[in-house]
């Protein structure tokens, strides 16, 4: 096989399947068709022609490796690649209609992501990154913003999702605005776990903290986030991986990521 760190292949196979999906989301964006999963989410009839697009796709193009996304083939893989797809995350505002939703797609090696790409197909932004180089955006480098908790700064949460994801742990919505608002922090919401993180990135805002999801909401945005010299942290402290238990995921610059960190702690209730 070609060196290790080359992945110039497979991240190019990422960027064309996103363009294609980010036909299928502009087309189905103004008028989707809306089904409600067992969880409460939404799927769109978008969601499962993306999901048999990148299926067909990787089975066609990378015969020897797996496959798994949020709709049709999630079961995990040992694998030693692991392609691992959202065909939209944030089926929430699609399925209203509302362009904030993104495609992810991240090639794993041994469970850790080597290649991440995550498309907007409403603003054509590209956002992407391989093992050993930068993060982009349509060609151009981005990085995480270098700020502190300044007046004005942004943080994105989705607080009620938390629970779920905690199991053992409350976390307290109320004291979490409270501790941030005391800082002078706007505090606002994306529905989209890879949106938020992509604003982290390019250094829109200072942070964001998510439920930890699935899979397939971490793997390309994780990469490109690190790549662009930001942090994954979950609730203890611990760097997030792709596939491990996590409850919540803080996405942060550097500045504040252990005072970001701190505030999630102090706002977790034992239940």
């Amino acid at each position: 096989r070609k060196q290790m760190t080359d992945y110039s292949r497979e991240l190019q196979f990422a960027k064309d399947l996103a363009y294609e999906a980010g036909k299928v989301m502009v087309k189905y964006l103004p008028a989707s068709i809306k089904t409600v999963k067992q969880n409460s989410s939404p799927v769109t009839e978008a969601d499962l022609i993306i999901s048999k697009l990148v299926i067909a796709s990787v089975k066609k193009h990378f015969p020897d490796h797996a496959i798994i996304d949020e709709e049709i083939e999630n079961t995990i893989s040992k694998k030693e690649f692991v392609w691992v797809c959202d065909p939209i995350d944030g089926t929430i505002p699609f399925a209203a209609g509302v362009p904030t939703s993104m495609f992810s797609l991240g090639l794993c090696r041994n469970q850790k992501p080597v290649v991440a790409v995550c498309y907007d197909p409403y603003l054509k932004k590209l956002y992407f990154s391989s093992q050993n180089t930068g993060s982009f955006v349509n060609n151009r480098p981005i990085k995480t913003n270098e700020n502190g908790f300044e007046k004005g700064e942004f943080v994105l949460a989705i607080p009620y999702w938390f629970d779920q994801f905690l199991k053992t742990k409350k976390f307290d919505t109320n004291l979490f605005f409270e501790k941030l608002h005391q800082k002078q922090i706007v505090l606002s919401l994306v529905e989209s776990c890879v949106y938020s993180s992509m604003m982290v990135a390019s250094g829109k805002v200072l942070a964001a903290v998510l439920p930890s999801a699935n899979p397939w909401d971490r793997a390309a945005a994780k990469l490109i986030v690190e790549n662009a010299g930001g942090v994954n942290l979950d609730e203890k402290g611990s760097v997030l991986t792709v596939f491990g238990k996590h409850g919540l995921w803080i996405v942060s610059n550097r500045k504040v990521a252990k005072n970001m960190q701190q505030i999630v702690k102090e706002s977790l209730l034992n239940s």
